[in-house]
């Protein structure tokens, strides 16, 4: 028998705009006062757009949204920024799932095809230095256990700068890439290399 794909508006997507709420919580605050919230609603409302047109059915959320609890969904993806701080030249990407899911389940393929896809579409490096506060994150407690999810910094409010407030349609793209890898079974999901 054939088998027939699920139709695009039968998809639910949530994509949390990290730090925005009613709370008035910037989130990082650069010396200059670029706040990661304006950098993360910037991105995430364009995602948003952009999978509707696509004729997904898509939430945006806020990041202590009342409809988290028992969320169910295709995906869930938290879109956030690194800090301001002088690292060094600290630069690139991060993007985790649940400690507490299994490392070769659904949200293991929905971090490797954002990552995938995000690093290919911005040239940024993937970074693997993976705090608690993205492992364990709050979201991942209150979501349906059947929804796959991830937590995404987009780079570093300092050293990636210029691509997060400058070229954000490209930072949508590449989400919207790794959107499509994880939706699509029959795309191939590369194994991370080691850090």
């Amino acid at each position: 028998p054939t088998v027939l794909a699920t139709p695009n508006f039968l998809r639910r997507i949530g994509i949390v705009s990290g730090h925005r709420g009613p709370q008035n919580d910037p989130g990082a605050v650069c010396p200059d006062g670029l706040t990661e919230n304006s950098i993360n609603y910037n991105v995430a409302s364009r995602v948003v757009v952009k999978l509707r047109e696509l004729g997904y059915t898509v939430d945006l959320l806020e990041e202590f949204d009342s409809r988290l609890q028992d969320y169910a969904a295709d995906m869930l993806i938290s879109i956030h920024a690194n800090d301001c701080r002088d690292y060094g030249g600290a630069s690139g990407f991060l993007v985790a799932y649940s400690e507490a899911r299994p490392q070769d389940g659904l949200d293991n393929r929905l971090m490797e095809c954002i990552a995938q896809a995000y690093g290919a579409k911005t040239g940024l490096d993937r970074r693997f230095g993976l705090t608690r506060d993205m492992t364990d994150y709050h979201i991942f407690r209150e979501i349906a256990i059947r929804t796959p999810g991830v937590i995404l910094e987009l780079g570093f409010m300092r050293d990636d700068r210029a691509i997060l407030t400058e070229d954000p349609e490209l930072l949508v793209d590449g989400v919207i890439d790794g959107v499509l890898c994880y939706l699509n079974p029959n795309s191939i999901v590369p194994t991370p290399s080691a850090p």
